[in-house]
């Protein structure tokens, strides 16, 4: 199937998905605890699936380096900034709502996007057969003559802030372990996003509009687009 068929329905696929999602996420929320004893048979995936983190957070905290487990670990599974947060949430910005012509088929990164797709996901990575989430959004934008900074909270600090609707392209930024940066994607348009996903270990296509991701966005930025929407 040619690329320009093939991704709207990737993207109606994802927002077919997102009722089922919801539907899980308020039926099973994430246990709050704050740390884990790591059991036979648990992985760094499982453990935040499990846990509604990611693996990047997870090594994060816990300083694993390299990152492997052994069978009585104890884990932090939280920072103590977003312990110490929990009881005075603050709100946080919310992605605006879709729009129907915010979709261009024949955007420069669509076939780049497409080139990753279901690629293996795997902290730290960076290959043409793994690679990690700002890994996946450095080389899809390296791939149209774009260069961006190598870690998520680097892309976030050095690119200009979005203040108003998303367009296709921006890079939507989150943060699963506290108040720190820690992921980021690539927005599609029609309310869907690209990204390394450690939960589902590739890059996948999903919507943005489910509770988990609208719980730990904190903002977009634009990448300078101009020359490759030039040529």
């Amino acid at each position: 199937m040619k690329a320009k068929a093939l991704l709207p329905w990737l993207l109606g696929a994802a927002l077919c998905t997102q009722a089922f999602i919801l539907a899980q996420e308020n039926t099973t929320p994430p246990p709050s605890q704050a740390t884990y004893t790591v059991q036979r048979g648990d992985t760094l995936y499982s453990i935040a699936r499990r846990f509604g983190t990611t693996v990047e957070v997870l090594v994060t905290l816990n300083g694993l380096n390299p990152p492997t487990l052994s069978v009585g670990q104890v884990l932090r599974l939280r920072s103590e900034e977003a312990k110490a947060a929990e009881p005075t949430a603050q709100p946080t910005p919310k992605p605006d709502e879709p729009s129907a012509l915010e979709y261009d088929p024949n955007h420069p990164l669509m076939p780049a996007i497409l080139k990753y797709l279901g690629l293996v996901y795997k902290y730290g990575a960076n290959s043409d057969s793994t690679l990690d989430c700002s890994a996946f959004v450095q080389r899809v934008y390296a791939d149209i003559g774009v260069r961006l900074p190598r870690t998520s909270r680097e892309q976030y600090a050095a690119l200009p802030e979005v203040t108003g609707e998303l367009r296709q392209g921006d890079l939507i930024f989150f943060s699963f372990g506290g108040k720190e940066i820690d992921h980021v994607g690539i927005y599609l348009g029609r309310g869907v996003f690209a990204h390394a996903n450690s939960y589902a270990s590739r890059v996948v296509i999903e919507g943005l509009s489910t509770p988990y991701y609208q719980k730990t966005y904190r903002g977009a930025r634009r990448p300078d687009l101009a020359q490759a929407l030039a040529r």
